[in-house]
């Protein structure tokens, strides 16, 4: 009788484990849930931590770049975002440096990883015929991204991504030094402003941003890549690129 005992537990135990059952059972029950929550969110917190004192030792290193070619070489030795194991090029910036209009985008896509440069691709060209529209183009504005390289497969950058490499596009808006931004998107609108209200309750309200101890005015608008998908928004966008280069001359 005892024989038989020891082999039913044994199948039994067998059985549960190929089941997928590791924990032994205890006297009282135990909540997996709460556990998966206590453990997502002390993972959470960790990251955040580490973030941010990335960016602090990020920010000090910094402090010492006061050229926009010292910041270009910066972010292409830029280790902090794993982006960049899988991107061709850090897409840095295009236009005039010396522009009182800084455009930022969310981050580089396909071609504009291949080219070094951003707004290459369709949403690109739509962005060229916007600014020609209005009498503007790249020789009279400047172009960057919150994320200088390309997420795998043209993803929306995570929350921690767009943290991490907040530092450099604030260490660039600062080297520019423009009168006024244009936020393209969702992605670049909610970096800076902080804001997760929809883009299309907010765009075309200028807001005014704190960029390393200066206020500069930013009016978040639709991204290129949304237009070339419901192009009757284009209209609002028209609207908000005139606020914008009358905002220069005011």
């Amino acid at each position: 009788m005892g024989k038989k005992l020891i082999k039913s537990s044994i199948k039994t135990l067998r059985a549960l484990k190929e089941s997928g059952v590791t924990d032994n059972l205890t006297k009282f029950p135990v909540n997996r849930f709460d556990i998966k929550k206590v453990k997502s969110h002390n993972n959470m917190a960790t990251n955040t931590n580490s973030v941010e004192i990335m960016n602090s030792k990020t920010e000090k290193q910094l402090s010492k770049v006061t050229t926009i070619e010292e910041l270009k070489d910066y972010i292409k030795n830029f280790k902090g975002c794993s982006l960049r194991n899988d991107a061709t090029n850090a897409v840095f910036s295009d236009g005039n440096p010396n522009s009182k209009i800084m455009l930022i985008g969310e981050a580089p896509g396909h071609d504009e990883d291949i080219e070094g440069k951003p707004f290459v691709g369709r949403s690109g060209k739509l962005l060229d015929k916007m600014l020609d529209a209005i009498n503007l183009d790249r020789e009279k504005v400047y172009i960057a991204n919150i994320i200088p390289w390309r997420p795998p497969a043209n993803r929306k950058p995570t929350e921690e991504e767009i943290n991490i490499c907040l530092p450099l596009i604030h260490k660039h808006i600062e080297l520019i030094n423009p009168k006024v931004l244009l936020l393209l998107g969702s992605t670049s609108t909610y970096a800076l402003l902080k804001d997760k209200t929809p883009i299309t309750k907010i765009r075309g309200k200028w807001f005014s941003i704190n960029i390393n101890g200066k206020s500069i005015q930013a009016m978040p608008t639709f991204h290129p890549a949304f237009l070339l998908r419901q192009q009757k928004q284009k209209k609002y966008v028209w609207e908000d690129l005139q606020n914008v280069r009358d905002s220069i001359s005011n």
